[in-house]
């Protein structure tokens, strides 16, 4: 803002549009979608009319990403892409074609067409050739995105831990953490929530539109669990994805809430209002989202009157009663809780096998439901033994074990970080889990709980 300030009274039209096109990216991705689309604005207007080609072309890259986040306009988001690649291809400089080729491919991949995830894929050689760093991570970034859009998740997991390891490298932050992001949801779809668990909480001091996949994978998984505090971390969820305004956050919130509501057995009609607004802003809009979850959860929730038109096969097939297809390819892609709530739309025994992996997983509250559709039939199903997040007692994660030996040192929060190489705000969150688990007020009462429960390595 300082910047934008400097340049415009001192009237340096050029700089002031560079300055403009920067704050693009940055209001984008720190919850200000309002003022990154008045910045796109201007700067575009400033040098529709001017000689300066290269900086016209990175504008229209920027205005093409905005559009493809905001998830307004997909055609409009493809018009200004090709804009810039056109440009940029004038002035023979690859970093504006690069960006807008990953904006192009995402967005035709999202549309169905095969060949957008090849376009980001060349787009990616074409960084590592021209040593172009933030584009060689945000086409892997982009890479892993896709693969989880159609839940391929072993490319996807690929993919997202070659973006750690690039971001690392080349201490690209931003771009790190959302890859860790959404490395936690695919260990999370692929049943490993202790590992899931670790990874979110570890992304939930970085921006919003980061932090926002770390409380909904923390949320939906305590959800499943029956945990007490589920219903505050996914209000968090919420108020983060509301602020954005923007259906790519909002939809995947929204079908978070579903689940909970269903899984709770509550009846907010609030929460049901939210809902049921985000899933009209999408078909109004015609975005073809991925998963078609938030669908899914209304009509478990009764709120769903249609099937609705070019709804993903994913939940389409449970909709339309193929049950053994859904859980079929949900095994294909190794996604166990997914599997079984395709099967606990099947026959008895598909039932019973759904409760079997719920309770494997420790979705205690997803099991419960389908006992008690069984107990109306008569039928009972003895319980089974849930897989533990650790062996640990209390539940602990690997990550918050350690913060507990930690804690026994009597360190502090920094001491902490610095000690494990995490930020003060993922200590503090680990710390604040820590003491949730052993139902404790302080950090020496964790201590003392832990040493008469024998959990400390150290004893």
């Amino acid at each position: 803002k300082r910047a934008v300030a400097l340049h415009r009274s001192l009237g340096d039209t050029l700089a002031l549009a560079r300055s403009l096109t920067f704050a693009v990216r940055v209001n984008e991705m720190t919850g200000h979608p309002v003022d990154a689309r008045g910045c796109s604005i201007e700067a575009i207007a400033m040098l529709e009319s001017t000689s300066h080609t290269l900086e016209f072309a990175a504008a229209l890259s920027q205005r093409a990403w905005l559009e493809w986040v905001g998830g307004d306009d997909t055609d409009e988001a493809l018009a200004f892409a090709d804009r810039a690649i056109a440009l940029a291809a004038l002035t023979k400089t690859e970093q504006p074609i690069v960006r807008a080729m990953i904006i192009k491919g995402a967005v035709l991949f999202s549309r169905g067409d095969q060949q957008g995830f090849a376009l980001v894929e060349e787009s990616h050689k074409r960084a590592v050739r021209s040593a172009l760093r933030f584009e060689e991570v945000y086409a892997l970034v982009n890479m892993a995105g896709l693969s989880a859009d159609i839940r391929d998740i072993d490319r996807a997991s690929v993919f997202a831990q070659q973006a750690i390891e690039a971001a690392a490298r080349y201490e690209i932050r931003p771009l790190e953490a959302y890859a860790r992001a959404i490395y936690a949801e695919i260990l999370f779809w692929r049943g490993d929530w202790a590992a899931a668990e670790d990874a979110s909480a570890d992304v939930l001091a970085s921006q919003s539109h980061v932090a926002l996949v770390g409380w909904r994978v923390l949320g939906i998984m305590q959800a499943r669990r029956g945990s007490s505090e589920a219903l505050s971390t996914l209000r968090r969820m919420w108020a983060i994805a509301a602020e954005s305004d923007e259906l790519q956050n909002l939809d995947p919130a929204a079908s978070a809430l579903g689940e909970y509501m269903w899984l709770s057995e509550s009846d907010d009609p609030a929460v049901m209002e939210r809902m049921q607004d985000v899933f009209d802003q999408g078909l109004e809009r015609g975005v073809p989202w991925p998963s078609g979850a938030l669908a899914f959860w209304l009509w478990k929730l009764d709120r769903l009157d249609r099937v609705p038109p070019d709804l993903s096969g994913f939940y389409r097939w449970i909709l339309e009663g193929d049950w053994k297809q859904a859980a079929g390819f949900w095994e294909s892609r190794g996604v166990p809780y997914e599997q079984a709530l395709a099967l606990m739309h099947g026959d008895a025994d598909a039932q019973v096998r759904s409760v079997r992996i719920f309770e494997e997983l420790g979705a205690v509250a997803a099991a419960n439901r389908v006992r008690g559709i069984l107990h109306e039939r008569g039928m009972k199903v003895p319980r089974g033994k849930a897989r533990s997040t650790r062996t640990h007692f209390a539940g602990l994660t690997a990550r918050q074990a350690e913060v507990l030996d930690l804690l026994a040192e009597d360190l502090s929060n920094a001491e902490i970080a610095d000690r494990l190489f995490i930020s003060n705000r993922t200590a503090e969150n680990h710390v604040a889990a820590v003491l949730m688990k052993l139902d404790v007020p302080t950090r020496a009462a964790a201590v003392d709980e832990a040493r008469s429960q024998g959990l400390l390595a150290s004893l």
